[in-house]
């Protein structure tokens, strides 16, 4: 991966966001400029592998960067220099299709004209450590043989208020199109036979400023006769006060209530029939490709998608227990969700203040499925996948008015088995792994006598020199510890570390080892000094999930307990001797 390319095709998505994203282009932008400040300061590959991570979260902008790498790729193999921004296409241009031709969708081959992927040089960082971590694990490829599927969203790209517009929503044949190939969805060959056993598929639709008269979802069976199955559902456009606005359908697909897909497509709503083509075609959709063979789901998810604003954001409900609402519930904070991140772990008195407002700002229906699953699993606690496109607020320090078990703290992931995943690009898989191995153990720890962990487990210890950490990555032991001091951790939570299972002593991003195929991560949000990890460990490698560990732990110790969070399925267990699934 050129990382001058990718700097280049990052700035060009930069000045292009808010056509891109529309209003709710400022997190992103928020994100992205301090990367885009680092060059010329920074290494350059880990730099670049940073800004591909956090583009590819947002599915618009990073199909625009794809878009642009393509067409950079294909003029260094033409012995051309890279063309300049105000020469590439523009969003709204697109490709334009023959007369009379349906614009293309993520199962159409590139159109006539469209450049072919050009050459890399191989690929990125990222893409090896999470091929390495996927045969680890022994899941298969998204190239691999067998059914494949990848989210079906076909819609025009344009519709005027007040019209309706029918959405073709179901699964195309995959494999998922890699983070840089030139593929579209669809492309990786003939359908596939289905090869498991037949399965009813729920497809929930979240689309700010429509409505839906015959409902936000659809139920499609899966079986070998129907491998890729189909629905429309009319939405119709609601009034708006801009001429154009742009805006996202966003599809949620689950099993028996858990959430085995996503994906998301953009388009413009106009004002007026008089602004018919002058808009952007169809966006290719991004997100996951979607499973079926599901394992254990949690007893309640929440999803929680960006709305059309800054600070706004919608919510989705899936459990195996109850039927939920198809109809996703607001959430406006008043400010970017970074915004508030930090006013409430900034400004708060205490935890318990933090858990107040963290709690004022999740929707009635949240917590009115969690007292009704809590009583149908009662006595045990609750378990709860919290999976979301924001990375900042801790919803999971929520605090409970009328708590689940008073014998314990009243936050969110002291009442309930508590997990949190990220949502919204091609990384990480949905539904998180249910069991990872445990057997090797490598410590990040800089002191100079050896760490208690390498004694306890036979961990091996590694420098916190970044070359060091690097060529452990190559080849990732089971689980990663970095020790706190280990500062190389900041550096690789800025888009290079990977691991089956992470845990960081000090705080830092999990979200950039979560993209980079790890199967559950542990983090602080303040420092803390308690010594858990050998306790975490002692449990988790006995067999008890790491949510369980960690809530159980917090409510022994809740002013340093609550600063962890665990970013992994609630169900997840650490075997050893064992194969992973």
């Amino acid at each position: 991966m050129d990382p001058v390319a990718v700097m280049r095709a990052a700035r060009t998505v930069r000045d292009e966001l808010d056509h891109l994203l529309g209003e709710a282009s400022g997190e992103l932008r928020e994100r992205l400029d301090p990367l885009l400040a680092e060059g010329g300061r920074q290494e350059p590959e880990p730099l670049a592998d940073a800004v591909v991570m956090l583009i590819a979260q947002y599915g618009p902008a990073w199909e625009r960067f794809t878009q642009l790498r393509h067409l950079d790729g294909q003029a260094a193999a033409e012995g051309q220099p890279g063309p300049a921004p105000h020469d590439l296409p523009r969003p709204e241009q697109g490709f334009q299709p023959p007369h009379g031709a349906p614009p293309p969708g993520p199962g159409t081959p590139p159109p006539r004209g469209a450049p072919p992927p050009g050459p890399d040089r191989g690929p990125s960082l990222l893409n090896r450590l999470t091929g390495a971590l996927r045969r680890k694990r022994g899941q298969p490829a998204p190239s691999g043989p067998g059914w494949e599927a990848f989210p079906l969203i076909e819609v025009p790209g344009e519709v005027v208020t007040g019209w309706s517009a029918e959405v073709e929503v179901g699964l195309l044949p995959g494999p998922a199109p890699s983070p840089e190939s030139g593929a579209t969805a669809g492309s990786g060959g003939r359908p596939a036979s289905f090869g498991h056993e037949p399965v009813d598929l729920d497809i929930q639709l979240i689309a700010e400023g429509f409505e839906a008269p015959g409902g936000w979802r659809v139920r499609l069976r899966v079986d070998e006769a129907s491998p890729y199955p189909k629905a429309t559902v009319r939405l119709v456009a609601l009034p708006q006060e801009q001429q154009v606005t742009a805006r996202q359908i966003q599809a949620v697909h689950a099993v028996r209530g858990q959430v085995t897909g996503f994906g998301v497509r953009a388009l413009a709503v106009l004002g007026s029939p008089g602004l018919i083509g002058q808009e952007t075609l169809a966006q290719p959709v991004a997100g996951t490709r979607v499973r079926v063979d599901t394992g254990e789901p949690a007893d309640v998810t929440a999803v929680i998608v960006h709305g059309d604003l800054p600070g706004r954001l919608w919510w989705t409900y899936q459990s195996p227990h109850f039927i939920t609402p198809d109809q996703a519930e607001v959430c406006d904070l008043g400010m970017r969700t970074s915004e508030f991140g930090r006013h409430v772990t900034e400004q708060a008195q205490d935890v318990e203040d933090m858990g107040r407002q963290i709690a004022s700002a999740i929707p009635r229906g949240f917590w009115e499925l969690l007292n009704a699953v809590a009583g149908r699993v009662a006595p045990r606690h609750p378990s709860v996948l919290i999976l979301s496109q924001e990375p900042h607020i801790p919803w999971e320090l929520a605090t409970l008015e009328q708590p689940l078990d008073r014998t314990v703290p009243a936050l969110l992931n002291c009442q309930t088995v508590t997990g949190r995943w990220p949502l919204g690009g091609r990384r990480p898989e949905l539904p998180p792994p249910t069991r990872a191995r445990g057997d090797s153990m490598a410590v990040v720890h800089g002191g100079t006598e050896a760490h208690p962990l390498v004694a306890a487990y036979g961990a091996t210890q590694v420098a916190p020199a970044f070359g060091d950490v690097l060529a452990m990555l190559g080849n990732p032991p089971d689980m990663i510890h970095f020790a706190a001091g280990s500062s190389v951790a900041a550096e690789l939570g800025r888009g290079m570390g990977e691991g089956s299972f992470v845990f960081l002593e000090d705080p830092g991003d999990c979200q950039a080892f979560l993209l980079a195929g790890a199967s559950g991560a542990v983090a602080p949000l303040w420092p803390v000094d308690d010594g858990l990890a050998p306790e975490f460990y002692r449990r988790c490698l006995s067999g008890e999930p790491p949510a369980e560990v960690l809530r159980s732990l917090r409510c022994l110790a809740p002013a340093t307990g609550a600063a962890y969070r665990f970013f992994g399925h609630p169900s997840l267990t650490l075997s050893r001797g064992h194969s992973a699934a």
